[in-house]
């Protein structure tokens, strides 16, 4: 059976996901992609994202001070 995610891991992951379309959407818009057809797609959606996962790394570094010791998501 699977391990359940920590919290700590859930943020690492959301943290690189949002990097990753941050990223992603930075180079398309550079390279002249942002005249195709992806309305959402603009260099405020990447800044956004950014600011997103900057807000996730601030909250696991709370999380990290505060508990050091693993704590399992979904659980109280």
């Amino acid at each position: 059976m699977a391990q359940p995610v920590t919290d700590k891991e859930l943020l690492r992951l959301q943290i690189q996901a949002y990097e990753f379309y941050a990223g992603l959407i930075g180079r398309a818009v550079v390279s002249g992609a942002h005249d195709a057809k992806m309305p959402r797609w603009d260099e405020q959606r990447a800044i956004e994202y950014r600011e997103l996962a900057e807000q996730l790394r601030r909250q696991l570094a709370e999380l990290e001070a505060t508990s050091p010791a693993e704590t399992t998501s979904g659980q109280s």
